[in-house]
């Protein structure tokens, strides 16, 4: 990487990494990705609303004539798949859906436990108002979404949250965090947000919304915390009830 001249990070926009005294555009998408990107979110989306379900396989030929391809963009979205631990491919069963564990979710929320904070802090203090509008307008879509519509409410509250990482310096952490919130919603296809979960999930946006506006850094590190293990509890509950 050339070009730059200070490395005092300040933020991130689209595809232009903003540091002090200089840009760096990022590399542009090369549209050939796009049908595997297309497919990538169309399987993951049937996985993450329960449609496909754990131990279920996936056969190449069924899904190349589902979504109208070949059966090669096919294999390569699942060889990603295997490798991000949301299928898990044998040679004589050939592909099939991970099963999801107590043990992967509960890794997961250890990680975002920490990482939450860490963007929420650098949000709270340099978060311009237009972004914190795009939240309070995902905010409001939340509100207006039924507690039956649960793969609605969990892709708003992904976008909810993807706001305050998306635009942060540390693009690796922000990759990180999408990529461990993208599994979670994965591996827990099978819980259900109650409506009283749902309920304090708003009202801590509400908090989240109203402590970025006052660039309250340690109100929005007590809120995220709080949030973050509220999750966890209903989720592990839901695990015991399970027998996960």
């Amino acid at each position: 990487m050339t070009g730059f001249t200070l490395f005092f990070p300040l933020g991130f926009d689209g595809l232009t990494l903003k540091f002090a005294g200089t840009f760096y555009n990022m590399p542009t998408v090369d549209p050939s990705d796009d049908q595997k990107n297309t497919l990538y979110e169309a399987i993951l989306d049937d996985i993450s609303s329960g449609k496909l379900k754990g131990g279920q396989r996936l056969k190449v030929s069924e899904l190349a004539d589902r979504f109208g391809v070949s059966t090669s963009p096919i294999r390569e979205v699942l060889r990603q798949m295997q490798g991000e631990g949301f299928i898990e491919i044998s040679p004589n069963r050939g592909a099939m859906i991970k099963e999801a564990d107590a043990s992967t979710i509960q890794n997961i929320f250890e990680v975002l436990q920490l990482l939450e904070p860490y963007f929420v802090g650098w949000f709270a203090d340099y978060a311009q108002a237009p972004m914190v509008a795009e939240m309070a307008d995902i905010q409001d879509r939340m509100k207006q979404t039924s507690v039956q519509d649960q793969q609605i409410f969990r892709k708003l509250d992904f976008e909810f949250h993807w706001c305050i990482c998306k635009r942060h310096y540390n693009q690796v952490a922000a990759q990180t965090w999408r990529n461990l919130r993208t599994a979670l919603n994965v591996h827990a296809a099978e819980l259900r947000i109650s409506p009283v979960r749902q309920q304090a999930i708003l009202e801590d946006h509400d908090a989240l919304v109203a402590a970025f506006q006052s660039n309250d850094a340690a109100r929005a590190d007590t809120i995220i915390r709080r949030h973050i293990d509220g999750s966890f509890v209903q989720m592990s509950q839901q695990m015991r009830a399970l027998g996960l």
